[in-house]
């Protein structure tokens, strides 16, 4: 009787192996099939034209056509075919967190650090310290700014070095 239910059990374990092994390969050529790619990001803002103004003058993004027609919606170009859509809407239940953030990169770090200084916006380095740069151990510098509604807005210097 104990050589039955090992039986079953090494047959089973054989048939989870089978399934594992077959779940991946579906899932592999499932991505590829599909080439996902990043689009957008969407953040909910309590203030949408105040964010907007924010997006466009602080951190320097383009506004483009909002293609849902929605007046509670902004778009702006991240670069390429990527977009930022700010969503005007409740914030309760929104939680922000400077570990969770947003990341542009930007062609001349220096003057726009020095553009946050000249316009009095405050910028942290990541543990926190006003005023202050990181210096990553790759070499990219970066700085960290807050919207109005207090999203982590991490600014670097990886596109002076591409």
């Amino acid at each position: 009787m104990k050589s039955y239910s090992h039986t079953l059990t090494f047959y089973g374990s054989l048939s989870l192996v089978f399934f594992i092994i077959f779940i991946l390969s579906i899932s592999n050529s499932f991505a590829q099939d599909f080439n996902p790619a990043f689009d957008h990001q969407a953040i909910v803002v309590s203030d949408l034209d105040s964010s907007a103004t924010f997006y466009k003058e602080v951190v320097g993004l383009k506004e483009i056509e909002n293609q849902t027609g929605k007046p509670t919606r902004r778009w702006f170009s991240l670069g390429g075919n990527h977009e930022l859509h700010l969503l005007a809407d409740e914030m309760e239940g929104v939680k922000v967190n400077k570990s969770i953030h947003m990341a542009i990169t930007v062609s001349n770090f220096d003057k726009f650090v020095n553009n946050l200084r000249a316009r009095n916006i405050t910028f942290t380095d990541w543990p926190g310290e006003k005023g202050k740069v990181t210096t990553r151990p790759d070499g990219i510098k970066q700085v960290y700014i807050m919207d109005p509604d207090g999203y982590s807005i991490e600014v670097n210097s990886r596109a002076e070095s591409l």
